[in-house]
């Protein structure tokens, strides 16, 4: 049975019903043109000698059998070749419509998706992808290729059988291949259109990019809607216009050709029998196909450029403009369709300000992270990083020489300057305590390379607290910035009611304990053997890694190295 399923699905890949489809398409529109032309170019003799021997037979209560006379004419009338072989035996070859030059342009527009499907080595799927899309305009532009095919084997049966084809037959041949293309290529992209859609595009897309945007030639709203009009309301209103024009157009060649004949003529009452039913005819087709044409440029008003304008406000709005509002004038589909992009507008703008409230409160990153909900496992995971204290020094007496407004007001501007290289550096904020910022440089946030990002930060943070000093609004402040790399557990603390996300572990205290460590030092900067062991020197330039004397920090066994980050100039003094 699994043998049976899997020749099945490869059997499936062929896509033979493409094949099948296209020469049904084709097989309707050429018995139609088959009709049209066979009985266009019938000879009313012939029609008279068929009609004559019919009644001669019915008198004598016979059953009609066409004289060999008549059967010749038949058969050089509908341009079918007849062969006398030995014994009296006779054979009937007719010219049918060579459908192999355009199924063989099929293979080869498919051939890429063979190839993805059958062969193992990696294909272009980009490539793929547009001979899907462009696959319906294709099988559009194959069935005017079947049509001018038909027409130049129908001149070359004709003159093969008949001679010299007269420009009244090619005429014949001309309409009918016109009729042709109009009809097939019209069926072929609707009807086989929609084979291409449900099992080629269908199974290929689900596989491979299923919800993106496709590249290719689009078939608009407006060009379909053409082709409808064209082909199933011009073309038939133009044949009964030439119906009648092409019946008497032996009458119409005796009009003669200058004013006198052409009087003479219409003085005529037969001829005013035939003219008058044609003048009518195509004053009603002429209004008709005015009115047609009317009416595919209203519904591209109506249709297409609403379409259109949407279509143009949802690429801003992926662009990130939602500004773009429609109006809603109508409670049709264009009208529901324009009003639930406008919900859905205000559900993007009522979350993006939800993202960037809840921004100020947490880091933009953690927010994006637990609004997505998968990129962090909430309930803690274990994450290699490097963490950043710094806290003002001096900060208590300080406190309490400015009024509490001022000091926030202080405080605020502080934190502005010196966490601005943190998140430039692609740092997380993840509290503030006081006077002293906390932050994780992680790969878990996009930072690779976390320790060099946070040794950045902290030398962008003693650059910043100079111009922050330089401002004269407050007394002259001073910091320390203590880092440690290692690895810690991210994850939310709290209670059901209230979490927050934050980082626990050996790691956070000891980069706490570091950031102590720096008034001993007496130094700004100050970080651990693990983070200097992350970094590389020389992409550092005018700073020099001083080491120090070992340190037993509390909780630990053993002694730490930590060493100063400090410009060559002010080491060497």
């Amino acid at each position: 049975m699994k043998i049976f399923s899997k020749a099945w699905n490869k059997f499936r890949k062929l896509h033979l019903g493409l094949y099948v489809l296209f020469t049904l398409m084709v097989f309707f529109g050429s018995t139609t043109a088959f009709f049209f032309e066979k009985y266009s170019i019938a000879r009313s003799g012939l029609l008279q000698s068929v009609w004559s021997e019919g009644i001669a037979a019915t008198a004598k209560g016979d059953a009609y059998k066409p004289s060999r006379a008549v059967k010749d004419d038949i058969l050089k009338t509908f341009n079918i070749k007849k062969q006398e072989h030995a014994g009296g035996r006779m054979t009937y070859e007719a010219k049918a419509a060579n459908l192999d030059f355009s199924f063989v342009l099929l293979l080869l527009w498919l051939l890429p998706l063979y190839k993805h499907n059958f062969w193992k080595k990696q294909q272009d799927l980009g490539k793929i992808e547009r001979r899907i899309i462009n696959l319906p305009l294709v099988i559009f532009l194959l069935g005017w290729v079947v049509a001018f095919q038909r027409y130049f084997g129908n001149v070359a049966a004709y003159t093969e059988f008949n001679g010299s084809a007269p420009d009244k037959i090619k005429l014949v041949f001309a309409v009918s291949s016109l009729m042709l293309g109009a009809f097939v290529s019209y069926l072929n992209l609707e009807l086989t259109g929609l084979y291409v859609r449900s099992c080629i595009a269908k199974p290929f897309f689900m596989e491979n990019n299923p919800y993106g945007l496709k590249r290719g030639f689009a078939v608009s709203l407006t060009l379909r809607y053409a082709l409808l009009i064209f082909s199933l309301g011009m073309v038939p209103l133009l044949l009964c216009l030439y119906v009648p024009v092409f019946a008497n157009l032996d009458v119409f060649a005796r009009m003669g050709s200058t004013q006198a004949e052409v009087l003479a003529w219409l003085g005529t009452p037969e001829n005013m029998r035939a003219l008058i039913p044609i003048l009518f005819i195509g004053t009603i087709v002429g209004i008709i196909v005015v009115f047609q044409a009317v009416s595919i440029l209203i519904y591209r008003l109506n249709v297409q450029a609403p379409v259109s304008a949407l279509v143009k406000r949802m690429k801003a709005v992926a662009a990130g403009d939602f500004s773009c509002k429609t109006s809603v004038l109508y409670a049709d589909e264009l009208g529901q369709l324009k009003g639930h992009f406008n919900m859905m507008l205000d559900g993007l703008v009522e979350r993006d300000h939800i993202k960037d409230t809840f921004g100020r409160y947490v880091s933009l990153e953690i927010a994006e992270k637990i609004m997505k909900s998968g990129k962090v496992n909430l309930a803690g995971e274990e994450i290699q990083a490097t963490v950043l204290f710094s806290d003002i020094r001096g900060f208590t007496p300080l406190s309490e020489k400015l009024p509490p407004v001022e000091l926030i007001g202080f405080l605020n501007e502080y934190f502005t300057y010196v966490t601005r290289p943190i998140t430039e550096n692609r740092g997380v904020i993840n509290k503030f305590m006081g006077d002293a910022v906390m932050a994780i440089f992680s790969p878990v946030f996009g930072v690779e390379d976390h320790q060099e990002a946070a040794l950045r930060a902290a030398l962008g943070m003693r650059k910043a607290l100079k111009e922050f000093n330089a401002q004269g609004k407050y007394p002259e402040v001073f910091f320390g910035v203590g880092l440690h790399s290692g690895g810690l557990v991210a994850g939310n603390v709290g209670t059901v009611e209230r979490l927050e996300y934050t980082v626990l572990g050996d790691t956070v205290n000891v980069a706490s304990r570091i950031e102590s460590q720096t008034k001993t030092a007496a130094t700004q900067i100050l970080v651990s053997d693990a983070l200097v062991k992350g970094v590389t020197k020389t992409r550092f330039p005018g700073y020099t890694f001083v080491k120090c004397a070992p340190v037993l920090m509390k909780g630990k066994s053993a002694p730490m190295v930590l060493y100063k980050v400090e410009p060559i100039g002010d080491a060497l003094s």
